[in-house]
């Protein structure tokens, strides 16, 4: 007992601080890094096209991916995030061999996109109420990225399907670029520190309205936060605000065989998500 006692003390003292742990952002294996909808929020029966953000570094080819929907039985009360079991799944792929993002961009990058239509109205709306239609139910995309390693990642996204008469629905957030120092990003900083921001802005934020129980609007401005990915070197934080500047270390030497790269994605509190990225030599 007393071993077992001083081998705690000594594992929360010395080896087994988060000093230690993997950073969150840092790509080192398969990888979903984001999935990107055309149309966060849509329509019943609108097609639907999804670009999968992935990495994969030690790939060279076979990478494959499989992809199922299905209407949200309620996550958000305590279901599984999964549409295994849900009577509602389709099947849009399974075991695609993917083209993209390819051998000459290390497997880092937009997949292969795909496309699916929602439901329509009587089906997707089944029993809800005016406030869901006019707020949105959530439609689950499933998708599983099968590494070469025999590794398999599953990420989960939800589509807004909101009833057609509403306006203004939600978009991604746009941008283009990411700066290093204010200046566009184009090489590796080896063993320099560099400070990272991008031309996401507050005009990016959408107004919005939710609807509550007895029909009354309430408007509010969308939240934007980017989160920083990198393949290699450190950065100060996982995330940025609009505007927000993160400090970026490169590492001590350029990675051999293959290039280096920083992903930022930009999302806002409703589903919308946009990468940019860029390879760094």
């Amino acid at each position: 007992m007393r071993k077992f006692i001083l081998s705690v003390l000594v594992c929360l003292t010395f080896s087994c601080s988060p000093d230690n742990l993997p950073d969150f952002n840092k790509i080192e294996s398969p990888r979903v890094i984001a999935l990107m909808a055309d149309k966060p929020e849509a329509n019943p029966g609108d097609t639907i096209t999804i670009t999968p953000v992935i990495s994969d570094l030690a790939a060279v080819s076979g990478v494959q991916d499989s992809i199922q929907v299905c209407i949200d039985l309620g996550i958000s009360f305590g279901a599984s995030p999964t549409c295994e079991g849900n009577p509602t799944k389709i099947v849009v792929q399974n075991h695609r061999v993917l083209t993209l993002p390819g051998v000459g961009e290390n497997w880092t990058g937009s997949a292969d996109s795909f496309s699916f239509s929602l439901p329509i109205n009587a089906i997707i709306f089944n029993r809800r109420s005016a406030q869901d239609q006019f707020n949105g139910v959530d439609y689950l995309i499933e998708y599983t990225l099968h590494s070469t390693i025999g590794t398999d990642v599953t990420a989960i996204k939800r589509i807004s399907v909101s009833e057609s008469t509403k306006s203004n629905k939600n978009l991604n957030p746009t941008f283009s670029d990411i700066f290093s120092d204010g200046v566009s990003m184009l090489n590796l900083p080896v063993g320099l520190l560099v400070h990272l921001s991008n031309n996401l802005n507050l005009s990016s934020a959408e107004n919005y309205a939710i609807k509550d129980a007895q029909g009354g609007l309430k408007n509010y401005t969308e939240e934007l936060t980017v989160t920083w990915f990198i393949t290699d070197g450190k950065t100060k934080y996982y995330r940025s605000l609009v505007g927000g500047l993160n400090e970026y270390t490169g590492p001590g030497a350029a990675p051999v065989g293959r290039s280096a790269y920083i992903l930022a994605v930009a999302r806002d509190n409703r589903g919308g998500v946009f990468v940019v990225k860029r390879k760094l030599n």
